[in-house]
């Protein structure tokens, strides 16, 4: 019998899927674009995170199934395109949070073995570092080791602390003016709008909750409580670290050293032995996110396939129940995600991909309001958050890195386009099936 999960461990399953490498790797894409004002990118988004997990609670708790975003579309919308491109749109998402926790596994390990070991590193160091962590993964999941639940939970605590600790130190140690307002909005007042939107990815995580809500004891209850209280932990965590930054690093610095800005962050007061601290946690933490998410979107995978909206070979299981195929092919893509993307090609697809999956889940909680007596306000202000936050990051992109949007554009494209033609030729084989036994039942 699987022992049931616990509040705290709902907690820890929340924070360590939220703060595993959202902070590590995105902090120096968002400072770029928001400047200073970077705490407040992390309060909106927190915040347009804080009404979607209403959204997805109430509806798991009305549904009592663990589909997550896929299963809401399924249960409100009879067009099968529209579903599969959803659990297409989701399927990617995780890919591109993996790909990033990839890269900032290779950037903080190359950062380790340049600035600490004097090792000079090629090039194409980072992204060899990052697919050979992916690929080790792939194997571990493969032949089903799994990390101890309770060492997993002891090890995102002590993460939260040791984050939260270094922000106040970093804040504590620092021995100069305050940024006024014209130096916390250094770069414009509509920056940490369009940051929010970028780096929304940072906040992917508290959904995997919904994939385990059988296993979660008192689930109407723990599932509430632990999920609010995760996601408010990841916004003290990333506004806190955020502000930190922004005190000690200059925007020379984060341009230059932006893949691994936090560790950089804490030289200035910790030294070294900080800078060690950090690469250490972000590598301990990224590859346990890539661990995690690898396990949990490889059998979102499966669960799709089994409702038709994948290829079937996403749905065989081995004799140890694993899903090798969907893990195979997430782990691969996810390979060549972080060996040739950007790290902000890579955040922005990965943060696009969730305000379009969370849009669905608040659009969902707002068709089924009356049936489910959620209030209808919550989901609707969500829902106006992540649809106004999709056109600022694209129009944003086309003003700024248009390269980069056309590349996002064209890998949403695929992803309809595959869902059309996967869909049309199930049809078109299910039509010849039907002749074929009509035909045999004549003769």
């Amino acid at each position: 019998m699987v022992e049931k999960l616990g509040l705290k461990e709902v907690v820890a399953m929340g924070v360590g899927g939220m703060v595993s490498g959202g902070i590590f790797a995105a902090l120096g894409v968002a400072m770029q674009q928001a400047g200073n004002a970077v705490p407040i990118s992390y309060i909106l988004a927190g915040g347009i995170t804080l009404l979607t997990a209403y959204s997805y609670i109430e509806l798991t708790l009305y549904f009592e199934e663990n589909g997550g975003a896929f299963s809401f579309v399924e249960h409100v919308v009879d067009n099968p395109h529209i579903a599969g491109f959803f659990g297409w749109v989701l399927i990617a998402g995780y890919i591109g949070t993996m790909a990033m926790y990839a890269f900032a596994f290779g950037a903080y390990s190359v950062g380790l073995l340049e600035d600490v070991l004097g090792v000079g590193m090629p090039w194409f160091a980072r992204p060899a570092i990052s697919v050979g962590v992916v690929v080790s993964l792939i194997g571990v999941n493969l032949v089903g080791v799994r990390e101890s639940g309770f060492l997993q939970d002891v090890l995102v605590y002590i993460k939260a602390a040791f984050l939260l600790g270094i922000a106040v130190l970093g804040v504590l140690a620092f021995e100069g003016d305050f940024p006024d307002f014209a130096r916390f909005f250094n770069e414009g007042l509509i920056s940490p709008i369009t940051g929010f939107a970028i780096i929304f990815v940072s906040y992917e995580g508290f959904q995997l909750l919904t994939y385990d809500y059988n296993d979660i004891e008192n689930a109407r209850k723990n599932l509430r409580r632990g999920m609010y209280i995760s996601i408010i932990t990841a916004i003290v965590i990333y506004v806190s670290v955020s502000f930190m930054a922004t005190l000690h690093l200059t925007p020379t610095i984060v341009q230059k050293y932006g893949e691994y800005a936090l560790a950089k962050a804490v030289v200035p007061f910790l030294g070294s032995i900080g800078f060690v601290a950090v690469v250490v946690t972000a590598i301990q933490s990224t590859a346990s996110g890539i661990n995690a998410t690898l396990f949990g979107s490889s059998r979102l995978a499966h669960r799709i396939a089994t409702e038709n909206e994948l290829p079937r070979l996403f749905s065989f299981r081995n004799k140890k129940d694993i899903p090798t195929y969907a893990l195979l092919v997430t782990g691969g893509l996810t390979a060549v995600l972080t060996a040739v993307g950007s790290l902000k090609q890579i955040v922005e697809f990965g943060s696009i991909a969730f305000l379009i999956a969370d849009s669905a889940a608040n659009y969902t909680a707002l068709r089924l309001a009356k049936e489910t007596g959620i209030r209808r306000s919550i989901p609707l202000i969500g829902l106006l958050g992540t649809v106004v936050a999709l056109p600022l990051v694209l129009f944003h992109l086309y003003i700024t890195e248009f390269h980069i949007l056309v590349s996002i554009v064209g890998l949403f494209t695929a992803l309809l386009l595959l869902e059309f033609l996967y869909i049309e030729r199930e049809q078109v084989e299910w039509a010849a099936k039907s002749v074929e036994e009509d035909l045999h039942l004549e003769k």
